[in-house]
């Protein structure tokens, strides 16, 4: 896909055009960053390849946030190792962070790197020698982040990202406008290997956005490590609801959408942004962890149940119909039957259009790790069912609707496996299928909606694309 692209001479014993591959877990933003390296290896003329073909470097951009998805790495890992013994293997992300001596020694990784050594990547990697065998590499490029100390930085210090221009695979383009967090809550791991917030400067993400619209995309995913936290570093100088002001007059530019904001950060001014504008889409995913207030102090959070119900009753009293995601752990230390009830209600008091459910998991170093009143697995996943059930229902009541009113997705690219049909997201993040040509994919395409489930709409085409 990247055979315009002029081509650096390659190392004598290399192929003259070298074949990468990826394999990407996790966020929003370790999707940006693969899109980074990946475009800055292109430049360098490297070819892509499928994560299961043949190739001369595997990429691993792992995640550690839950046990589940730091086990997916080392899998990956493994299974590259197994099938492709002469390649060499890239690990960066969060898991190098936490694990970097133990990946150091994995069969087939030639260099490891933590997440503030991503933008150098693609430059270490042109430094790799040819052959090295597993398990030995040298000290230079072993490079794990060294996070700054708890202080406010300056505009200028911000650390410089390589900018992209497209966003492989993907309908819509993923922006990342910080890195790191500073809240710390008990359970998360986050704060421990992304570091503290470090904002971009507003006119690189304006351009880039600019550029990516120029180049067909027409929604964009503003995202972060801690999105609502935006400019907190440069003490007032940059703010969210700026910068999402300036994006919202890019244009061509059809769809804006924030990914995860906390509760704090849903503010008036923001609210009043996404009623005035046809661009931002309402849509918020504002992250519950549970409904019950002695859990959430226990966690770090830093709400009542009564301040997030208040909240997004602010929110439905300004925008028609908006589409409140969230976050819910399941099986926190010392979590009560009760309390677990307390969740269940806040839940359908809330009215959910989506509920991302995680069952509770240790992660070494986190306070919440060293808590007493540890549940059986048993329990979890018992609450963990019972919150999906309740979840499916919240989401049929929302999707139905839009039974017999006109919905506009944004048509992907691939069809939908199961049925064959065109399938994409709307405005309100709604996934929704229905019959029609080809040359409508990549398009927003109005379609009347037909009948609706948990799964989403069905609809039939309005043959009107735009």
């Amino acid at each position: 896909m990247y055979s315009g692209q002029a081509r650096t001479p390659q190392p004598k014993g290399r192929p003259a055009v070298p074949r990468c591959a990826f394999v990407t877990l996790g966020c929003k933003v370790n999707q940006y960053d693969t899109q980074a390296v990946r475009e800055a290896l292109a430049r360098l003329g490297y070819e892509e390849a499928p994560p299961a073909a043949q190739a001369e470097l595997y990429v691993v951009n792992t995640c550690c946030v839950t046990r589940a998805s730091h086990a997916k790495g080392l899998q990956a890992i493994r299974r590259i190792a197994r099938q492709h013994p002469d390649a060499c293997i890239v690990v960066t992300g969060c898991s190098a962070e936490t694990d970097a001596a133990a990946l150091r020694e994995m069969p087939g990784v030639r260099c490891v790197l933590g997440n503030d050594a991503k933008p150098l990547l693609a430059q270490l990697i042109a430094q790799l020698p040819d052959k090295l065998p597993p398990g030995s590499s040298p000290a230079p490029f072993f490079h794990p982040s060294i996070h700054p100390p708890i202080q406010p930085s300056s505009p200028t210090t911000a650390p410089p990202w390589p900018a992209i221009s497209s966003f492989a695979g993907h309908t819509r383009a993923f922006v990342k406008i910080e890195d790191g967090c500073n809240d710390f809550c008990s359970y998360c791991i986050v704060p421990h290997v992304r570091g503290r917030v470090r904002s971009r400067p507003p006119d690189d993400v304006v351009a880039e956005v600019a550029r990516l619209v120029a180049n067909g995309y027409l929604e964009v995913v503003l995202t972060g490590i801690h999105l609502g936290a935006y400019g907190l570093d440069t003490q007032g100088a940059w703010g969210l609801v700026p910068l999402v002001e300036r994006l919202l007059a890019t244009p061509g530019l059809r769809r804006l959408r924030l990914s995860s904001l906390e509760l704090r950060e849903v503010s008036d001014g923001l609210i009043a942004l996404a009623a005035a504008s046809p661009i931002f889409c309402p849509h918020f995913h504002i992250p519950l962890q549970s409904g019950d207030d002695d859990v959430l102090r226990a966690m770090s959070r830093r709400y009542t149940v009564a301040d997030f119900l208040r909240r997004l009753a602010a929110i439905r009293a300004r925008i028609a119909e908006p589409a409140i995601t969230t976050d819910l752990i399941v099986g926190f230390p010392g979590e009560t039957d009760e309390q677990f009830r307390r969740t269940v209600e806040v839940a359908r008091r809330a009215a959910f259009s989506r509920i991302h459910i995680f069952p509770y998991s240790d992660r070494p170093g986190t306070p919440a790790s060293a808590m007493p009143g540890k549940l059986p697995w048993e329990t979890i996943r018992a609450r963990r069912e019972e919150m999906k059930a309740v979840a499916a229902d919240l989401m049929a009541a929302y999707h139905r609707r839009f039974v017999g009113r006109t919905v506009e997705p944004l048509v992907e690219s691939e069809r939908d496996r199961r049925s064959g049909l065109l399938a994409g997201y709307t405005e309100r993040y709604v996934r929704t299928l229905f019959a029609g040509p080809d040359e409508l994919r990549g398009t927003i395409a109005p379609v009347r909606v037909t009948a609706a489930t948990a799964a989403g709409l069905r609809a039939e085409s309005c043959e009107d694309p735009r």
